[in-house]
């Protein structure tokens, strides 16, 4: 049998193979033509997903490929999953390099207490965290007499509060605005002097404009990276 001899692809294009699954003729296009994987699963069922379809021996179509891949992630879903720990700050560490659980699932897994304030997230991080801060930040006015004081702290991606960056040419960015969670316990950030740009000086930012649920995630972050830093001097 000579190549295209099968007959035509369902796209009118000269068929190459045929499907070993279902006996679809394939065109050349057709024959290695991969699915996506389907939205909401967890980035391990994306991977098994994948494998699946791409390691899927002979001719096989898209659509008998995704049977396969989707019996893939019906495997890993329903794999046993890693128990979590019992308090939320060991629960987000826990959770923030766990592959088995969709998006929707880490958030749900990753509720937290009833009442819990940035406060007191903070002071738990502080407990916890063993390394020297690795950031300062003014917290007085430099003036021509006096130097600014410092508060020394871990910065934390958290704020509500929005700021316009404007880029060389004309292009604006909204960012977020920054917070330092500094040696004390206090809650640091600077205030816009008007839409686009922020204080020099950093003062202590109201709990209200604080994302709790990014805040704990962000000093999970940093607790999970802190052994890889650098060592503390004191």
């Amino acid at each position: 049998m000579t190549l295209g001899s099968l007959g035509t692809c369902s796209c009118g294009y000269i068929a190459v193979a045929r499907c070993e699954g279902c006996g679809t003729l394939l065109c050349d296009t057709h024959a290695t033509e991969l699915p996506e994987p389907p939205e909401g699963v967890s980035e391990n069922a994306q991977i098994k997903f994948a494998g699946a379809v791409r390691l899927m021996g002979g001719h096989a179509c898209v659509r008998c490929r995704a049977d396969r891949g989707r019996r893939a992630i019906a495997d890993a879903i329903t794999a046993p999953r890693r128990a979590l720990p019992d308090h939320w700050l060991d629960r987000a560490m826990a959770l923030n390099g766990d592959q088995t659980r969709s998006e929707e699932e880490r958030n749900f897994d990753g509720q937290l207490p009833s009442g819990l304030t940035p406060g007191e997230v903070a002071a738990e991080f502080l407990r916890r965290m063993e390394k020297d801060p690795a950031e300062s930040v003014a917290v007085t006015e430099s003036t021509w007499l006096n130097k600014p004081e410092y508060a020394y702290g871990w910065r934390v991606e958290c704020r509500r509060t929005n700021y316009t960056h404007r880029w060389p040419g004309g292009a604006t960015e909204r960012y977020t605005m920054p917070m330092l969670i500094s040696q004390s316990g206090e809650l640091l950030g600077p205030v816009l002097d008007d839409d686009e740009n922020q204080s020099a000086t950093w003062y202590l930012v109201p709990e209200s404009d604080v994302d709790l649920p990014r805040m704990v995630s962000a000093v999970a972050q940093l607790l999970i990276l802190s052994p890889f830093g650098p060592k503390s001097t004191g």
